[in-house]
């Protein structure tokens, strides 16, 4: 099958506006010509071109998946495919973010480095992708709390203040609208600082399995050779630093949503106006998981012909569950329960994703889950792109396995189907594989 992609690049603010509407404009002016519309959100990073990079490794790893005719999944040859490509002003938030670099001799000074890093970074609030922009009000909250970095670790009446004062002022940066029990996020604002600190001291070891891949280590065993990346370092500047990668988490998991729910979603249901037996496939990776899992939560109920596929999504893996704890839904529960992705929901995970292994167990520590299962399968915070959706009922969910290329896929249309990735995806962004771009086509496939 010979694939031609037509591309259109279509760019949101912050705030989830479309940034230029003459490239929406495009995009509905070709729909005629188009059968499949695939939309493909990238995750955190801070820059166009590696979007932009990331598209099109993906996009031609379809192409060449697609060019072999015996291994393109039957009812496709005849389809004309578009993408639209999202960009949206996320940022970097990878394990080496995570976790200061170093070995034993500089752990201490490799951790106060990064604390005034991730500070200053937090500064810049761009409203594009690429871009630089902060506001005096946000500014004046961050440079306060790097002065108050050096009080931190105090004892008594001072130490408790400082580590009141560090918490409350990266509260008032962040919105606690996108506050949910299924991570952890409520609790951040409700909590006393204290106890946060407290939570936050001791070491945060990574997931089992995921420690020892490529990666600067970040500490020294006790026979002092690296022990991969577990975050082993511990105090209170620590516990301030894990503050903060929390921090930067929660915001970029508030504005996936954001520009999925008030910008992606409308244009969507515009599109659906214009051709309405439009076949859409969503496709998100890392925080874009979210983002085009927020876009399809805000659809009709039952909207046909919808196909979604999360690859290493940065949101909780109870996002899609029902009454995961007895009590709750998760926050996208009604893609599923009310068929919003009518289409089959296709996820891919592996115990080697340090950069979603390593975040959720901050979302447990601020959450008094105190637990060896960290991160994983177990723990009540662990991730998608670690775990696959968790808590689904026999009826809602399946477990398979990555495959190779020309292996049979038994998808179908309202299920989610849990890819366990180990043996094809190496770290986060390892998502553009001939593996991954086959697994695609095979969901794309189940709606005719």
């Amino acid at each position: 099958m010979n694939v031609q992609f037509q591309q259109f690049p279509v760019e949101f603010t912050r705030d989830g506006m479309l940034f230029d509407e003459r490239q929406a404009a495009v995009l509905l002016e070709a729909l005629p010509g188009l059968t499949d519309l695939l939309v493909l959100s990238h995750g955190w990073n801070n820059d166009m071109a590696d979007a932009a990079a990331l598209y099109d490794r993906l996009c031609a790893s379809l192409v060449q998946v697609a060019a072999e005719d015996d291994l393109v999944p039957k009812g496709l040859q005849d389809r004309r495919f578009g993408v639209l490509r999202v960009f949206w002003p996320s940022k970097r938030f990878t394990d080496e973010e995570l976790i200061p670099g170093g070995g034993a001799a500089d752990a201490t000074p490799a951790n106060d480095m990064a604390l005034e890093r991730l500070l200053q970074a937090l500064k810049q609030n761009p409203q594009r992708l690429g871009t630089t922009g902060t506001d005096p009000v946000r500014a004046h909250a961050l440079d306060t709390a790097l002065a108050l970095a050096s009080k931190l670790e105090l004892q008594g009446v001072e130490g408790v203040a400082a580590r009141r004062d560090f918490v409350l002022q990266l509260r008032t940066i962040l919105n606690p609208s996108a506050a949910h029990p299924d991570d952890g996020s409520l609790e951040f604002f409700v909590r006393d600082p204290e106890e946060l600190f407290t939570e936050m001291a001791g070491a945060v070891p990574v997931p089992p399995g995921a420690a020892g891949r490529v990666g600067g280590a970040t500490s020294m065993d006790a026979a002092g050779s690296a022990a991969g990346l577990n975050d082993l370092l511990s105090g209170m500047k620590a516990a301030a630093r894990r503050l903060i990668n929390f921090t930067t988490y929660y915001e970029m998991k508030q504005r996936a949503g954001t520009v999925g729910s008030i910008g992606l979603a409308p244009l969507l249901r515009r599109i659906r106006e214009r051709q309405p037996g439009l076949r859409l496939h969503l496709a998100g990776h890392s925080f874009g998981g979210r983002l085009v899992t927020a876009a399809a939560h805000a659809l009709p109920d039952r909207t046909p012909a919808v196909t979604m596929t999360l690859l290493q999504a940065a949101y909780s893996h109870n996002g899609l569950a029902g009454h995961y704890d007895g009590q709750h839904d998760g926050a996208f529960r009604e893609v599923l329960s009310q068929r919003r992705a009518s289409g089959p929901i296709v996820i891919t995970h592996t115990k080697d994703d340090r950069a979603v292994g390593i975040a959720y167990p901050l979302a447990s520590r601020i959450a008094r889950q105190q637990t060896s299962a960290l991160g994983t399968a177990d723990d009540p915070y662990g991730g998608m792109g670690r775990n696959g959706a968790q808590h689904l009922s026999e009826d809602e969910a399946s477990q398979e396995t990555m495959h190779q290329v020309g292996d049979s896929y038994t998808f179908t249309p309202g299920r989610v189907f849990n890819l366990n990735a180990d043996g094809f995806i190496k770290d986060h962004g390892d998502v553009t594989g001939l593996q991954v771009a086959y697994a695609v086509w095979n969901a794309v496939s189940t709606i005719s």
